[in-house]
């Protein structure tokens, strides 16, 4: 199990390194580079939560790859759930028939199933997929926050108060 463990590390260090990462960190930077490393576009497609979707979801047809992400939290996990996201892009998963069906339904009604290739949706940390896409995110996390100055703790509770979203009291 411990080898496991050092494969998907490894493996996920390798994917990442591949990528530039913006300093300072912007997502539609980033976005920007990973179209220009696939050679394809990527659409960014905010959406409110429905019950029994996922908070993040990929779905990849002929002309585009779509990520649609959960507008309904705070904008770290906006950004977590958008990089798990790409995540999938760069390991290059492909998601299950069902999932795709059921997904692409939901969140594109309009579009002939034919049209959806391949549909991921972040619904558990189960399967080795979510597991890398999942470890990929928090790696680039890592790398965009890495070598930034210590902050005033007044800077520092403002950025919790924003990571818990609207609302947050004490």
């Amino acid at each position: 199990m411990r080898r496991s463990r050092r494969a998907l590390l490894s493996r996920c260090e390798q994917v990442v390194s591949t990528v530039d990462v913006p300093d300072p960190f912007d997502i539609t930077v980033f976005v920007a580079g990973i179209v220009m490393l696939r050679g394809r576009p990527i659409e960014l497609i905010p959406l409110a939560t429905r019950p029994g979707t996922p908070c993040g979801v990929l779905a990849a047809t002929d002309r585009a790859d779509y990520v649609f992400y959960n507008t309904d939290t705070s904008p770290l996990h906006q950004e977590h759930i958008l990089l798990h996201e790409l995540g999938h892009l760069l390991c290059g998963h492909a998601g299950t028939g069902v999932l795709s069906e059921a997904v692409s339904s939901v969140l594109m009604p309009n579009l002939p199933a034919g049209l959806v290739r391949r549909v991921l949706g972040r619904t558990t940390y189960a399967h080795q997929q979510e597991q890398e896409a999942e470890l990929v995110a928090s790696l680039i996390m890592h790398r965009a926050r890495r070598g930034r100055p210590a902050e005033p703790v007044s800077g520092a509770l403002e950025r919790l108060r924003s990571a818990f979203g609207p609302g947050a009291t004490r």
